[in-house]
């Protein structure tokens, strides 16, 4: 079923996509960028907002897996409730200051960012934004969306490990001396990012991968016709495309790093 969405008028997306702004502007020590970002999440996600009451709604919904079918009704119909109880005009007036404000301090291109779980937050706000205009049939199927979602089973994964500020420090003592003559550029910025994902929550990292799996990609597509590596290439674009949508663990980091030093290989061979 194909239904519109405006992603614009989606408080869980309007939220995601300065949270993706803010972790780009810290990668990139753009400290101007980073601040205008924090000034416009903390105006119109501060407590209370009208934005923040309903991005809670939102969280409740995506943050909740592996439910019984009976919780996940009750929680369906007890959110859409309290969604339906918030100030809509309010609401509607502050996403149009906000999408103004997004368009003047951050460029339209704000807009553009890849959020991750985009599809889910675009279920939650479909069904939120059903009412009697929707013909039954497309109600229920909305309801059985979110349903899904609240039914699906967690995804057990080994976190990345997270360490004190003490260690950390001396970990990247080691670290720099250790690698600074052995390892790639590329090598460096993806251990780097790792090493200090426990300070954003691995926002850093996740934007990181984002961007060097395209890179990645856009290089193996460049070299397919290798004669010698061209079934190992092949392969690892299929790898490439996988980790766009797999979580990130110890062992994503490790293929990554993997992929960076054969590609460095294949082309320094090539020069």
């Amino acid at each position: 079923m194909k239904l519109k969405h405006n992603k614009k008028r989606n408080t869980a997306f309007l939220y995601e996509i300065l949270v993706k702004e803010c972790t780009k502007a810290i990668v990139r020590k753009n400290h101007e960028r980073k601040h205008k970002t924090i000034a416009i999440i903390k105006e119109f996600f501060a407590k209370g907002t009208p934005l923040k009451k309903e991005l809670d709604l939102y969280n409740m919904i995506t943050d909740s897996k592996d439910l019984t079918s009976a919780v996940s009704r009750r929680l369906i119909v007890e959110t859409k409730k309290d969604f339906l109880a918030l100030n809509r005009k309010a609401i509607f007036n502050q996403q149009t200051k906000l999408i103004k404000r997004v368009n003047e301090s951050l460029g339209k291109e704000a807009f553009a960012n890849f959020i991750a779980n985009y599809k889910s937050i675009a279920t939650v706000g479909q069904f939120f934004g059903s009412s009697k205009e929707n013909n039954a049939k497309q109600r229920i199927l909305l309801e059985d969306n979110v349903m899904r979602l609240l039914t699906a089973k967690s995804q057990s994964q080994k976190q990345l490990k997270h360490v004190d500020n003490l260690t950390y420090k001396t970990f990247v003592d080691k670290f720099n001396e250790t690698y600074k003559h052995t390892l790639k550029e590329e090598q460096k910025l993806l251990l780097t990012n790792y090493i200090t994902s426990f300070a954003d929550n691995d926002l850093g990292l996740k934007v990181f991968l984002n961007e060097e799996v395209g890179r990645l990609k856009k290089s193996v597509s460049q070299n397919i016709n290798n004669k010698v590596y061209s079934e190992k290439f092949a392969r690892v674009l299929k790898k490439l495309d996988r980790l766009k949508a797999t979580p990130i663990t110890e062992a994503t980091v490790k293929e990554v790093f993997f992929i960076q030093d054969l590609l460095y290989e294949v082309n320094k061979n090539a020069s």
